[in-house]
């Protein structure tokens, strides 16, 4: 059996249930633990992000607290779950994120190209590297230890391909092509032995650092599997088009996020705003991240002597404690509030953190304590979500590395005299779910047949 033929073509999801089926609740019920984990529009499954909140959570909002043709954005946008998912609803998504990754996986999302019009430029470029020689791949010993010699020309060639313009001025077939690649850069193999991604078969698929990853290849004696880089993403790429990809254009920012908010092209223009700010000091967005960083033009990321990482991590500013966060976090939401419509809503996903040895701290409650009296912003809701610790990274506190907690909790903030939206029953239909076999999958196998002929 192919892996095309073992794509499932029955629904994935099923209805919701009227408790929780995924471990977690809120104070409020199971709201969207009533449904899969698996829930949500196929292009989510892009790459994979830490820190992200599920497809699920974004749907719950966006259903709820706006109309199709609202304007819903995210400050944060990571991965792109937030304005994938509008768009997906018809709304109009703006995004932002500082974070190279981010913003290349967001945008790749949120004006996705025909699933043919990325296949015919991909066939060009396949076409390209076989009929030129390549030498050796000239990359450092950290990279080079993950992939085949022949897998890394051809991921050298894809590489030099992406980095010949500038990242902020891609088209959207770069963009796709440069987030599918990043998804399937590492990540395990298989029980039967084959893989979707590229490296050597790794623990997770998030990157270790380098001095880790050595040491499992040689712990575990792992040789590199050849891949042919074109054919994985081929096979990405119509799992990621498995989902009707149509909806309204929308637009996303490489920008500080305070000044995004602020921007004179924002004020009152957010139906809802739905996000969670980093969880700084615990996640560092590059190191988790650097072999996709290098992917993406930016060198020496893994290392803590990097100046890749000083660099992102300037940028992204890491190290914050309490007051630091606090400080920040009150100039977030002085920006929701510009950037808040007149009846708009905005939901601020935020986790509790705790110091080894000691009791969690309400991170949420305690900042909307110290800061709700600050900003022009009256509190409707305070939405406590329960999950596994294990699914946690929320820990920022002090000096230490701190202890995962098994709480998110949500602001859902209003301005004072808004009269804002409110769908209490939320449905959990999938409306751009193709009917039947689904489009880029019968077009793929009609391409491979076609070149077997």
């Amino acid at each position: 059996m192919t892996a095309l033929d073992s794509w499932s073509e029955d629904a994935y999801f099923p209805e919701a249930q009227s408790r929780s089926i995924d471990m977690g609740t809120t104070n409020l019920g199971p709201l969207w633990h009533s449904v899969s984990v698996r829930w949500g529009h196929s292009m989510h499954t892009m790459c994979p992000y830490q820190g992200m909140f599920p497809p699920k959570l974004a749907h719950y909002f966006i259903q709820r607290f706006s109309m199709p043709g609202a304007t819903v954005i995210d400050p944060f946008s990571g991965r792109g779950t937030t304005v994938l998912q509008a768009r997906a609803e018809g709304r109009i998504a703006i995004g932002n994120d500082l974070n190279p990754l981010a913003y290349v996986l967001s945008k790749a999302k949120v004006r996705p190209p025909r699933w043919d019009q990325v296949c015919r430029v991909l066939d060009g470029l396949e076409r390209d590297f076989r009929a030129t020689k390549h030498p050796q791949a000239d990359v450092v010993p950290d990279i080079a230890m993950l992939y085949h010699p022949h897998t890394l020309k051809q991921i050298c060639f894809l590489r030099d391909w992406l980095l010949s313009s500038s990242m902020t001025s891609w088209d959207v077939s770069k963009l796709m092509i440069a987030g599918t690649m990043a998804g399937i850069l590492h990540g395990g193999v298989r029980v039967d032995g084959s893989s979707q991604y590229l490296s050597i078969s790794m623990p997770n698929t998030f990157s270790m650092s380098p001095s880790y990853v050595r040491k499992y290849i040689d712990d575990y004696a792992l040789d590199a599997p050849t891949q042919n880089v074109f054919a994985r993403l081929r096979e990405k790429l119509a799992r990621l088009y498995a989902d009707d990809a149509e909806g309204p254009p929308g637009r996303v920012s490489h920008r500080d996020a305070i000044r995004f908010l602020t921007s004179s092209a924002l004020e009152g223009k957010a139906d809802l705003l739905l996000t969670s700010p980093p969880y700084l000091k615990v996640v560092n967005y590059g190191t988790s991240n650097w072999i996709r960083l290098w992917w993406l033009g930016i060198e020496d990321v893994g290392r803590q002597s990097g100046s890749g990482r000083r660099r992102l991590d300037a940028a992204l500013d890491h190290g914050h404690g309490y007051e630091a966060y606090r400080s920040f976090i009150l100039r977030v939401l002085m920006g929701v509030e510009s950037a808040l419509a007149p009846d708009g809503v905005a939901a601020i996903v935020i986790g509790d953190v705790a110091s080894p040895g000691e009791q969690s701290l309400a991170l949420a409650g305690q900042l909307w304590s110290d800061l709700g009296d600050e900003v022009g912003l009256d509190l409707l809701y305070f939405i406590e979500d329960d999950l596994p610790p294990q699914n946690k990274v929320s820990r920022i506190w002090g000096d230490t590395k701190g202890q995962a907690t098994d709480r998110d909790c949500v602001l859902l903030l209003a301005k004072p005299e808004a009269t804002p939206i409110d769908k209490a029953d939320v449905t959990w239909g999938e409306p751009y779910r193709d009917a039947g076999p689904d489009a880029a999958h019968d077009l793929l196998r009609n391409r491979i047949m076609g070149q077997s002929e």
